[in-house]
């Protein structure tokens, strides 16, 4: 063996060496989802796109829209479809005030700018600390695709006028 010259894959230096995931969402065109209904909790609301806030965390709007965010993945790709809403918002209840009675089984409808309607089954329902979001789980481009609704609950803490916890549905 020590004769013989080296193996050569390819002689073509514009060959990448490590090309990109075919089925990462990223690198593919989205369309935005437009709404979204969940009769079973009273969500019938209007989608806006969000991306991160000044502290670099995900940016949630005003308590009358849900926000998906923009630099994950959208319904009909791969990875996850991130949508998060407030639970309350200046005494006021916001889009995922139910989502804490999200069942396993429930469906819910999101249309997209495409004209489509997706339809999603509720198949876990949990909730982490604040620091605790799994981001393998939530905000990925790659693997099945997964509809993931996001909202504050558990224990409020009145000293920072914020929720400990936040509600995932998957």
């Amino acid at each position: 063996y020590l004769n013989e010259p080296p193996l050569v894959l390819s002689t073509d230096s514009a060959v990448d060496a490590n090309p990109p995931d075919p089925l990462d969402a990223s690198r593919m065109e989205r369309t935005m989802p437009l709404s979204i209904r969940y009769e079973a909790l009273r969500i019938d609301d209007e989608i806006i796109s969000v991306g991160l806030d000044e502290d670099n965390e995900l940016e949630v709007p005003d308590e009358t829209e849900v926000g998906w965010w923009q630099f994950g993945s959208a319904p009909g790709l791969p990875g996850a479809t991130v949508m998060a809403a407030h639970v309350s918002w200046n005494d006021r209840a916001g889009p995922c005030h139910q989502l804490g009675n999200a069942e396993i089984g429930d469906r819910l409808e999101v249309d997209t700018g495409d004209g489509y309607t997706r339809i999603y089954q509720v198949v876990e329902r949990t909730m982490y600390g604040k620091s605790e979001l799994p981001a393998e789980r939530i905000w990925r481009t790659t693997g099945p695709e997964t509809l993931v609704l996001l909202t504050c609950g558990g224990d409020f803490n009145p000293h920072i006028n914020r929720y400990r916890h936040n509600i995932v549905v998957y």
